[in-house]
């Protein structure tokens, strides 16, 4: 029963240490690898989350993955390098992306310096456009927004002459005349859009002329990697409001992306943890405050991963609800472990049982034996294995632990067959006269 008892307190041990070990891997950080464009907003924005979570110690960690562009960025997300990845909608956007966040939302903004004939978009045809290329999208940078612009206005491509401008370029290339229109795609109210929205202001030397998209929701009705975005009046500042109406244009977004295979509680736990710490994130880079949630629309042309769409929709379920039916079979496995062992326990005390029954009944047939014995080398082989019975009944005891009653049984026992093997043996001791058979009349 003591072997019994230890098998079971090693099980428990393995039990326990397997559960540990279980809860270790659970709680073990979940590190997802991110690609981001090198020395961006979104690098700042991103490496700050990082940070946060490392310090309260979250159950997600990020890695960056800095590269050259968005291009690069959506090339080492659909070659699997990465779990996330920050990628622009127009720029080469992965098929098998699935949103967690727009990390903002971009207008393309057309401006010509005050004084300009330019007043719509087909008025580019035969003009020189300047167009700012962050270095973070890329060579083929603002160029497939234009295209589709164009082509909506059935401006053939070849008729405007793109001049690709860095912002420092922007202002000399006004005033001589280098270009008569700029294209810059980036957040209203961001400091480079509105920078480049002052320049062209102050190379003008006056109000710049604002070129809307007004066919931008038609657009994005033929091609969803585009949305219409309105530029509200008074978005860049400055003395005069600039513009001095709202209007339309086309636009692009800068999304988080995932991979569909990605655990939809990670993706989950992210999007909480992501739009919970916008506020600090914004002290680091106030661009962080544009990070929002995407439509919950499951028919949108751009999809968006489902544990994003169970913590919109507050679907996400608990521990109890995710392992319930493994702790019912937990359950029902450790309930039948314990028949089991119950089982196989009665079953080896019935087993030890016997055996001791046995060694009674030899004790027994050693006593009569013992009584009958012709010769002292007889007594001296019962007794030997009476020694031998008693050793054995002695390890029932330090293993199984004989109930009082069984071992007074066999001691009782053990002690007769000594006594009679020990009478025996002096009986046959004593000389005994030789038989003589007497006659009949002597």
């Amino acid at each position: 029963m003591r072997r019994l008892i230890i098998v079971a307190i090693g099980a428990a041990f393995a039990a326990i240490g397997a559960a540990a070990l279980a809860l270790y891997y659970y709680e073990r950080p979940t590190v997802l690898h991110v690609a981001v464009t090198r020395e961006s907003h979104d690098q700042r924005v991103l490496a700050a989350a990082a940070h946060e979570f490392a310090q309260k110690h979250e159950s997600l960690r990020l890695k960056l993955v800095p590269v050259e562009s968005l291009a690069e960025s959506a090339r080492i997300f659909e070659e699997d390098q990465v779990d996330l990845a920050i990628v622009r909608s127009d720029i080469d956007m992965p098929v098998s992306g699935q949103t967690v966040l727009i990390m903002r939302r971009n207008a393309a903004v057309v401006v010509a310096p005050a004084g300009s004939d330019l007043h719509d978009i087909e008025d580019l045809k035969g003009h020189k456009l300047g167009v700012l290329d962050a270095e973070q999208t890329g060579r083929m940078g603002n160029h497939t927004l234009l295209d589709a612009a164009l082509a909506q206005y059935d401006v053939s491509l070849g008729t405007v002459r793109r001049i690709p401008l860095t912002l420092a370029e922007l202002p000399e290339a006004i005033e001589r005349r280098e270009v008569d229109a700029v294209l810059a795609v980036d957040t209203p109210g961001s400091a480079n859009l509105t920078e480049a929205v002052a320049a062209v202001a102050q190379a003008g030397r006056g109000p710049p002329v604002f070129l809307p998209i007004e066919d931008a929701r038609a657009i994005a009705q033929r091609a969803p990697n585009f949305e219409p975005v309105e530029v509200l009046r008074g978005a860049f500042g400055g003395a005069q409001p600039k513009p001095s109406a709202s209007f339309e244009t086309l636009g692009v977004s800068t999304r988080l992306i995932a991979k569909p295979t990605l655990s939809n509680d990670v993706v989950s736990e992210l999007t909480e943890l992501m739009l919970n710490a916008r506020p600090s994130l914004a002290a680091q880079d106030p661009i962080a405050n544009r990070i929002e949630a995407p439509s919950t629309d499951k028919g949108a042309a751009l999809p968006v991963h489902p544990g994003t769409l169970a913590y919109l929709g507050d679907e996400e379920q608990s521990f109890f609800d995710k392992y319930s039916d493994f702790i019912y079979i937990g359950a029902m496995l450790a309930s039948l472990c314990g028949t089991a062992i119950a089982t196989f326990a009665a079953r080896f005390n019935r087993r030890q049982n016997t055996d001791l029954e046995l060694i009674l009944q030899r004790l027994l047939e050693i006593i009569a034996a013992a009584r009958a014995a012709a010769r002292a080398d007889a007594l001296d082989d019962l007794e030997r294995e009476a020694d031998d019975l008693l050793a054995k009944a002695l390890a029932h005891d330090w293993n199984h632990a004989l109930s009082g009653s069984r071992l007074a049984a066999t001691s009782l026992a053990l002690n007769q067959a000594r006594q009679a093997i020990s009478e025996r043996r002096a009986y046959l001791a004593v000389p005994r006269a030789p038989f003589a058979p007497r006659l009949v009349g002597e």
